[in-house]
């Protein structure tokens, strides 16, 4: 999963109720971006940039992110999910291995209990989060 190009994994999208983020982008990128909503471009200032490098990636701050911080609080507030794929190998029926992919959108509680993301990154691709709207109106920041 290392051949990424650049902008794999670097958009924001929104649909009627949703908010989806690539988790390649970075947050200063995330602030510079006409379609981050504005809302949580205050809260990556007022609350992220006291924990992050403003050139952090989104997946990088998963993968170091700590229960007992600021950002694990906005994103519980945000009721994130994380949509992660992973490589797996599969037996076919003359005892090859064959690599294929699964891909599933987990909570942000559930992703802080699997220990096997964070060990092994190379096999798990974090491709973005996802929020409701109602739940970045409803944020504190």
């Amino acid at each position: 999963m290392s051949n990424l190009s650049e902008h794999d994994f670097k958009y924001v999208l929104q649909d009627f109720s949703q908010v989806y983020i690539g988790a390649r982008y970075s947050y200063k990128e995330l602030v510079e971006s006409d379609d981050t909503p504005g809302r949580l471009q205050d809260a990556i200032y007022r609350v992220f940039y006291k924990e992050v490098s403003p050139d952090m990636t989104v997946f990088e701050h998963l993968l170091t992110l700590k229960e007992d911080s600021l950002c694990y609080q906005a994103f519980s507030q945000l009721r994130i999910r994380i949509k992660i794929t992973a490589l797996k190998e599969n037996m076919d029926k003359k005892g090859k291995g064959k690599a294929s992919y699964a891909t599933k959108d987990i909570s942000l509680h559930e992703f802080m209990e699997d220990e096997t993301i964070k060990q092994d990154p190379d096999q798990y691709l974090i491709q973005e989060i996802s929020f409701k709207k109602l739940h970045l109106m409803m944020m504190h920041v």
